[in-house]
């Protein structure tokens, strides 16, 4: 390990602060601390108490082993605490007191580094003084260019807990929950003087550990985010908004190919095989397949830390015997390996954080039979780890050189109050882990005798530059040139880009050319139909989504889709199969049967196939049913199975009795009735454990209930699927499932069925509903379904078919809660009771709201 020189004086930004080294820094902790003392004088003393992560009867005993001393470090002392893999170094390239808890960051085109500064998360174990507006954003530069930041302007203060920037057009987007802000500096002094609100409903301020962040600039142009469900676009000056699916809790990356990357704090990595929008085009496909794939089991994940964890939340029951975290805890943060300097041996390998480890973890991404996986990529050992508990590192980057920056916010305490245990608390408190507060690094890795590169200054160049730089080796420069480009809507850049999709040698270039292009609505068909014949099968899928625009103008273009995935590559097939669902339905249900019979069985294709066919899944069905190919049979099995789920979702009675009344057809082939009965499994959700959850038919299922009642090899089978299906009218076993309740929610569930009556008078006393006027609840995907988009539906009200007023206004919490915990659970309905605490959240994200919800922004959290 080693570091690069560092400045000795701290040099300022030109707003006429002091030239005393560090002068400026501490008249600015000076303030926040005022800010802070305000909050904290309200605080309650420590003392020993439940907390609001602690379990019902769960014992916290005391770690197997005692924790060593962790007092916090000089930067210069904790880069000697850090393990790296042989063969690298790790260099210091900003510090405290240059900036102060960051939490994300992003280099500009200039070379400047932008850094989002959580400066009042959890200033004590209570987390009072949380909401002090003490929150910056930073941009830092290295003047002397020796490679560590040594100068400061602060771009934005007073904001509430910011997590997440983006640079876009002629400013930055910032988070800061509820609100995403538009910031622009607009008399180049380096500070923002113009802010304009993008969003007021970006995140749950009242819970920094699960509120939207992450700002990714995708390949399609889209800036994404982890744990929210819009995406945005900025385009010729103004913002888009769109659904989309909800993906991880901290951080999202992609790789060179535009794939999504996330994780939640025990999941190392989800991914994306397919763009999740598609999915969504749907919103009858049940428990859609593709998105979110979860690329290992929590178990799967090994954690090899460097020291002992005994300060992690629930250490009194996770720990080896030696004291060490053995699985991951709060992994987050995830970056794809994109660069040039590591060895070839990296590249695509993903890298993820884990602040209560202390350590930074390098998995190897793969496929096996077509599912994406992930491993350890070390045994036994980590890619980065310290000794020294305060290093808390929590997002990753591709750096512009081709190094991987590491973002430590540096502190003792991580974990948030809201899920904080006695455990925990005693630890922190005992052990002094609370103080001090207001540090923070930022590290470069890089292989070990690695020469200093030199970033290119991309600020100025011309788009001729710009679209050359897309060939370069480094991923951050190849994106910023795209977006740059992009931005610009420079059409004069399209022949060389045109040039780049046919001749450049590196695949990923190929694809950002692509992008471009169509981020300048550039593209033509004949560079369209060129990426189609591409050899790397990643790019002619690329070639395949752009090729979109021309299928409704032109249709014909299908053919030449379809030729492409006869080549029977699975990134293309399951690409033409989204992708047609942007042809005319005669077109694209041929091609679509097509692909059904030579590639229906390769994993996520039966979703992708479904989901380009909404509202025609019967008469899609009836088809492959008609067909009865012995030879397609294992291909066409799977996606009659995914339209039959569909069916069965829609709510449609007679399109639902059509398919099930085969069952006990005698003529019905024994594959037909296999698929079939897949379609009702599909249909039904399941837990996280894996065991079924209740699905809901809009009639009862008399063909189902007489083949489980018969001596038929699959009346077993039958049998079971009808003890998780309800629908109206079916006889249900009330206490039984009232047995399954605790008695605070059983309590919870009868002030409900009392609080009822206001929702009774359309909905009516059995939750049957009102033809014309109001839904029924009994056998509601949307009651049944997540308590995320249900409690939005309750508190803003719905519109589409049947409206629903708001009640938000006039219904609290914890009546709310009552009333949903007893519709959940009567008429047949078996979903889970909603707490008031659920409720709280939830209102906290959409205060901002006065408009009803509709279907399209709530199915992505349906």
């Amino acid at each position: 390990m080693g570091s690069s020189k560092h400045a000795d004086q701290v040099q300022h930004d030109h707003a006429g602060l002091p030239a005393q080294p560090h002068a400026a820094e501490l008249k600015r902790r000076r303030f926040s601390a005022a800010a802070l003392a305000a909050c904290l004088a309200f605080a309650p003393a420590w003392h020993a108490q439940a907390q609001s992560g602690d379990r019902p009867g769960e014992k916290q005993e005391a770690p197997p082993v005692k924790a060593p001393p962790a007092p916090a470090l000089s930067p210069e002392a904790a880069l000697k605490t850090l393990r790296v893999a042989p063969g690298f170094r790790v260099e210091i390239v900003a510090s405290d007191p240059l900036l102060f808890d960051p939490v994300a960051m992003s280099i500009g085109p200039d070379g400047r580094m932008w850094v989002v500064e959580m400066r009042a998360y959890m200033p004590n174990v209570e987390g009072a003084g949380e909401n002090a507006p003490i929150g910056t954003i930073a941009t830092l530069e290295d003047t002397n260019k020796d490679g560590r930041m040594d100068k400061r302007t602060e771009f934005a203060n007073g904001l509430v807990l910011p997590r997440a920037l983006a640079l876009v057009g002629d400013g930055v987007l910032v988070a800061e929950p509820p609100n995403l802000w538009f910031m622009r500096d607009t008399n180049g002094d380096g500070k923002a003087d113009d802010k304009q609100l993008i969003a007021n409903d970006y995140g749950n301020p009242s819970n920094p550990e699960h509120s939207a962040n992450g700002l990714l600039w995708g390949f399609d142009n889209w800036i994404y985010s982890a744990n929210h469900t819009t995406r945005f676009r900025y385009q010729a000056g103004k913002w888009r908004r769109e659904p989309t699916a909800f993906r991880g809790q901290w951080g999202i990356a992609q790789d060179d190919f535009g794939q999504l990357y996330f994780n939640n704090n025990s999941v190392a990595l989800y991914t994306d095989a397919l763009p999740a929008e598609y999915l969504l085009r749907n919103r009858h496909l049940p428990n859609p397949s593709g998105a979110n794939v979860q690329m290992a089991r929590a178990d799967e994940i090994s954690v090899w830390p460097a020291r002992v964890n005994t300060g992690v939340n629930r250490g009194y029951r996770i720990l080896r015997e030696d004291g060490t975290l053995p699985v991951l805890t709060a992994a987050c943060g995830p970056a794809i390996y994109r660069g040039s300097m590591f060895p070839e041996s990296f590249r695509g390998d993903a890298f993820i954080a884990e602040p209560a480890g202390n350590l930074v973890k390098r998995l190897k991404i793969e496929e096996r039979d077509g599912v994406p996986h992930v491993r350890n990529a070390h045994e036994q050992t980590e890619f980065l780890a310290s000794t020294d508990e305060r290093f808390r590192p929590v997002s990753v980057y591709n750096g512009p050189d081709g190094s991987l920056y590491v973002v430590d916010m540096y502190r003792g305490v991580i974990q948030h109050r809201i899920f904080l245990t006695t455990y925990l608390r005693n630890q922190i408190k005992e052990r002094g882990l609370e103080a001090p507060l207001g540090m923070g690094r930022v590290y470069r890795i890089v292989p070990e005798n690695a020469p200093r590169r030199t970033i290119p200054n991309l600020a100025k160049a011309s788009s001729a530059q710009l679209a050359s730089a897309l060939d370069h080796d480094e991923a951050w420069v190849r994106e910023t040139a795209q977006r740059l480009l992009v931005e610009r809507h420079d059409a004069s850049s399209a022949t060389a880009l045109r040039r780049l999709v046919t001749t450049s040698p590196r695949a990923a270039t190929r694809v950002h050319a692509l992008w471009t292009l169509d981020g300048i609505d550039a593209i033509d068909w004949p560079t369209a139909a060129a990426a189609l014949r591409d050899p790397e099968a990643r790019v002619a899928a690329t070639g395949v989504r752009v090729s979109e625009r021309f299928l409704t103008a032109e249709p014909e273009r299908t053919v030449a889709l379809l030729e492409r995935a006869r080549w029977s590559e699975p990134a293309v097939v399951r690409q033409v199969a989204l992708s047609l669902g942007s042809a005319p339905p005669k077109l694209a249900d041929a091609a679509l049967l097509e692909i059904a019979e030579q590639a229906g069985s390769l994993p996520f294709v039966a979703d992708a196939i479904v989901s380009s066919i909404a509202g025609r899944e019967f008469a899609f069905a009836t088809t492959l049913i008609g067909s009865d190919a012995a030879g397609d049979i294992p291909s066409v099995s799977p996606v009659l199975a995914v339209a039959t789920a569909t069916v069965l979702h829609s709510g449609n009675a007679e399109q639902t009795q059509a398919l099930l009344d085969r069952l006990t057809n005698p003529k019905t082939t024994p594959w037909v009735r296999t698929a079939l009965l897949d379609g009702v499994d599909r249909l039904i959700p399941r837990a996280d454990d894996g065991s079924r959850r209740m699905a809901f038919l809009p009639a009862e299922p008399r063909a189902l209930v007489a083949l489980a009642s018969s001596k038929d090899v699959d009346a077993p089978r039958a049998a079971l699927l009808l003890k998780s299906l309800r629908w109206r009218g079916a006889t249900v076993d009330a206490a039984a499932s009232l047995a399954k309740l605790t008695p605070e929610q059983r309590e919870r569930y009868e002030k409900g069925r009392s609080a009822f009556a206001v929702c009774a008078a359309c909905h009516q006393d059995e939750g049957q509903g009102m033809t014309g006027l109001a839904p029924a609840l009994a056998g509601s995907s949307w009651v049944n379904g997540s308590p995320q988009a249900l409690v939005r539906i309750v508190l803003n009200g719905k519109v589409d078919q049947l409206a629903m007023p708001g009640l938000g206004g006039s219904l609290d919490d914890a009546t709310i809660a009552a009333i949903l915990t007893y519709v959940r659970r009567s008429w047949g309905n078996e979903a889970s009771p909603i707490e008031p605490s659920t409720v709280e959240s939830i209102r906290g994200v959409v205060s901002h709201r006065d408009e009803p919800w509709s279907d399209e922004e709530l199915q992505p959290l349906r």
